[in-house]
Order: structure tokens, then C-alpha cells, then sequence
């Protein structure tokens, strides 16, 4: 193994937060002092599969199609001279080194500040916990993609989508251009993940009949064929038949290697604990994108991207430290964001929850045991919560505990 390179800042992951974050750095005036790390052979790999229009606008001013948006930012980040490392795949975090394997063996860079970009990963049928046989049919909107978009082949010729996150309209669209017919979207919460606006346009446009609240989901199988899906659908048993299955969404945080090296691993956020400033607890460390949460939209990655560059370069030469608490509670969500409140920063808020399931209650806010704020919780599955700023002064040794009543 060569000798430790030390740089000022490694960027772990060149999806669309990891190069926001390079592009502005280099705008920044930071092009030499960071490494922009990425284990597949292109940048924004996953956007590249998302060969329809839904990027872009936002972020460059112009409607795109994922191949194009990832191709706008590789040329983006060659124009501006980034340092990257393509098929360097991260093995090892010790404090400050970290360790990749690449093609030509083991590498070692020992970094100042490391921001990890990682993404997220979509649910597979084993973390879903579907009952029923195995076919290669069974598949996510990814194998999908790659599929229709890469490969240039169809799958199947009918499916089910199981999900409704954001990537399931992807997988009908790709589904549509790919020859496939939908047979169903069916959900096990009581309302579709994504927007609510978007179920009428699917039955209207699409003619997709959807159920939700979905439960006891069965794959049937006749030797390595996918022949239908059955499932509870209210007080009927629903048997569609189909010769593929498409599961969807359920993304969760590309994070085992945080959750191996770091003992404050927030095992129900899936990821770190971080700060307003997407800070970790060590003031090294900082996330961004979906590796906080799970997926979001590309130009939300691509905003956040450049929100944590201006963070690590005001603070990437500073020795002044931080104090934090970090807020408990009682209650189970998706994610909570941020999960630990730097006393010294500037809030407009608290935090934001997102609930996995519909929930309703009153969620109250203590410190050291004194109720200081509370609010009427209507939510919607999987939709955003937004907890205003308590306007007391608060110390590094407080209890700060939400409570959902």
C-alpha cells in the first residue's frame, strides 16, 4: 500500500449532492484542496438510468432528462477542473484515514474535513419481508431502468408496482417506455408515500388501478415465473395476475460503513446525527443528500450539495469549537432532521419529522422536564413536519426531549 496523502477535504460520493457540494467549492475558491471520491465509473450514476425529463430546471434552468442531467454535471466538473477518483470504493474510515479499494489496489488519504455523499439504496423484496416464490422477474426500479435504458430490453411484458414513493411514477414511465403494461400500484400504508396529487393523475392518465392498504402481499410463482400477486385489498382477496413484479422505493440510507465505524450511529435515522449545518457530532464530519435520509428529489440533493460546501469552507480552517445537545424522543418516524441543536447557531427551527405512517397527536417539546412548546400533529404518511424554534437560551448539559401525546 502506498504512503497516506493528506488533503483538506474528501468528498465520498459523486451523486448530485457530492457534486453540487465540488462545483461549489470550486467556486469557492477551494479547487485544490479537496478529492472528489466516487466507487462507480461515472458521476451521478443513478440519475443516469432516469432516461426522462423531471431534472434540471431548478438547478440549470432547463428541462432534462437523467442521462442529461448527469452528463451536465460531468461536464460541470471537468470544465471546473475537479480533482476526482473514479472506482475508488471506501472500505475503511480510522478517524481521519480513509481507505479505498480501487483497481490497482489500496489507497490511503488522510483528510481534514470528509463529507459523505453516499446516496441511498432501494428496498429489496427481503426488506420489504414479501411472502411467496423467487423469480429474476421480481425486480426494483433500478434493475428496471438499467434494463430498458442500458440494456435495451424488456423484462416482462406485465407487471405489478409495489410502492408509492416518488420513484414509482419513475417506474411507470419507464415501465411505459419500455412496452410494459401496469396491472396495479399497490401500497400497504393508506395513502400513497408520494404526492397526493399524484394518484388521481395516475388513474386519470395512466388507467392504473391503486390499493392501498394493501397487507399479506403473496408473490406466486411457477418455477422460475412470476404468475400473479395476491393480497388483503379491504375485505376482498385480491389475486392479479402478472410476469413481473417491480418493487419500488423503501429507499434507505447507503450508511453500513458509518453505522461499522461510528458509535453514534442513530440506528432509527438510519445514518448520523447531524447539526442545522449538516455537522456530525465530530466536527469533522458532515452528510448531505440522501445518505442523511433516504431518497429525495435531485434538485433538493443538488441545493443541500451546495449549503454543506459553504459550511466546510467557512469552518474547514477555523479551531473554534461547537456545542450541541441532541434531541430524544419517544416516538418512532422516518427521519428527523437535524437530531442535535448547535446552541451557538442561528435556528429557524427546531427540526423537521417525517412520519412513516399517518399520525395524529400533540407533540410536545421538554426541556429538563418543562414543557416549552407544543403543537397539533396532523400528518400524512411519509409528508413533512416542521417544529418551530423554542426561543429560550439552551445549554450543552440541557434535556432536550420530544414527545409525541
Amino acid at each position: 500500500m502506498e504512503e497516506i496523502k493528506s488533503i483538506d477535504i474528501a468528498i465520498i460520493g459523486a451523486g448530485v449532492a457530492g457534486s453540487s457540494a465540488a462545483l461549489e467549492l470550486c467556486k469557492l475558491g477551494f479547487r485544490d484542496r479537496f478529492i472528489l471520491f466516487e466507487r462507480e465509473a461515472r458521476v451521478a450514476s443513478t440519475s443516469r438510468h432516469c432516461n426522462h425529463h423531471g431534472f434540471g430546471i431548478l438547478e440549470f434552468k432547463k428541462p432534462l432528462k437523467g442521462l442529461e442531467y448527469a452528463t451536465e454535471l460531468e461536464i460541470r466538473l471537468q470544465k471546473k477542473g475537479v480533482n476526482f477518483k473514479l472506482k475508488h470504493s471506501l472500505t475503511k474510515i480510522d478517524g481521519d484515514i480513509l481507505t479505498f479499494s480501487t483497481p490497482n489496489g489500496e489507497v490511503q488519504y488522510r483528510a481534514k474535513k470528509i463529507l459523505f455523499a453516499m446516496g441511498a439504496r432501494e428496498g429489496t423484496r427481503a426488506s420489504l419481508e414479501l411472502g411467496g416464490g423467487r423469480s429474476p422477474n421480481i425486480i426494483n426500479t433500478g434493475a428496471l431502468q438499467r434494463f430498458t435504458y442500458i440494456q435495451k430490453r424488456r423484462p416482462f411484458k406485465k407487471a405489478i408496482v409495489i410502492g408509492s414513493d416518488i420513484v414509482a411514477f419513475s417506474a411507470l414511465m419507464t415501465a411505459k417506455k419500455a412496452g410494459i403494461e401496469i396491472v396495479g400500484m399497490v401500497e400497504e400504508q393508506s395513502e400513497i408515500k408520494s404526492f397526493s396529487l399524484l394518484k388521481p393523475a395516475v388513474e386519470l392518465f395512466k388507467q392504473i388501478p391503486i390499493f392501498t392498504s394493501a397487507k399479506d402481499l403473496i408473490i406466486h410463482t411457477e418455477g422460475k415465473e412470476v404468475k400473479s400477486v395476491e393480497f388483503k385489498f379491504g375485505n376482498e382477496n385480491k389475486n392479479i395476475e402478472c410476469d413481473g413484479v417491480i418493487i419500488s422505493g423503501n429507499f434507505t440510507p447507503e450508511s453500513s460503513l458509518l453505522q461499522q465505524y461510528f458509535k453514534e450511529f442513530n440506528t432509527q435515522n438510519r445514518s448520523l446525527d447531524i447539526r442545522q449545518n449538516f455537522q456530525a457530532q465530530n466536527e469533522n464530519i458532515f452528510l448531505a443528500g440522501n445518505v442523511i435520509r433516504g431518497a429525495l428529489s435531485a434538485y433538493k440533493c443538488y441545493f443541500e450539495g451546495q449549503k454543506v460546501a459553504r459550511e466546510i469552507a467557512k469552518l474547514l480552517d477555523s479551531k473554534q469549537s461547537s456545542k450541541f445537545i441532541k434531541i430524544e424522543t419517544n416516538f418512532k418516524f422516518d427521519w428527523l432532521y437535524p437530531s442535535l441543536v448547535d446552541i451557538s447557531a442561528a435556528k429557524k427551527s427546531l427540526c423537521n419529522i417525517r412520519f412513516k405512517e399517518p399520525t395524529k397527536g400533540v407533540l410536545k417539546a421538554y426541556l429538563n422536564g418543562r414543557m416549552m412548546l407544543q403543537k397539533e400533529i396532523d400528518a400524512k404518511a411519509y409528508s413533512t413536519v416542521e417544529v418551530a424554534w423554542i426561543n429560550i437560551d439552551v445549554k450543552e448539559d440541557d434535556s432536550l426531549v420530544l414527545k409525541l401525546e
